[in-house]
């Protein structure tokens, strides 16, 4: 399944706000019953019926690194690779479905969605590092169609 960009983030974003931008990383477990789209805009649009992964490992993550790109007339916008650390199923058998990034502001009602991505299966908590890939370190592209 293809990232999908909230249309709250493309509202929102400029590529020269992006490194300045506090942008999180959170996870969704796998019986999540979460369905992300395009017009999800807060992070409380996802976070009902407890969607959200809860393991006492988890924490969302701050992203580092951010930059801004113009590369052949799209806008990348790349961040490091976000680590969960060693995630284990022993407070929750359950793996990881679904990572949404979001701009925080001051708590799931108000902090906008960026983008969301469903795995094509489910990432197993096995007690190694769980991490979010980015292909070539980009978390978006923004492009003409």
């Amino acid at each position: 399944m293809a990232t999908i960009i909230h249309d709250g983030a493309l509202e929102r974003l400029a590529a020269d706000e992006w490194p300045g931008l506090v942008v999180k990383v959170g996870l969704l477990h796998e019986t999540s019953t979460a369905a992300p789209a395009t017009t999800d805009e807060f992070v409380s649009d996802l976070i009902p019926a407890a969607n959200e992964l809860v393991n006492d490992d988890y924490e969302r993550l701050t992203l580092a690194g951010k930059v801004a790109s113009l590369v052949s007339g799209a806008f990348e916008l790349g961040a490091d690779t976000p680590n969960f650390g060693a995630l284990t199923g022993a407070t929750l058998t359950q793996g990881v479905l679904t990572w949404f990034a979001y701009a925080h502001v001051t708590d799931d009602s108000d902090s906008w969605l960026i983008a969301s991505r469903t795995f094509t299966s489910p990432v197993t908590l096995n007690g190694t590092d769980v991490t979010i890939p980015w292909p070539d370190g980009v978390v978006l592209r923004l492009e003409r169609s």
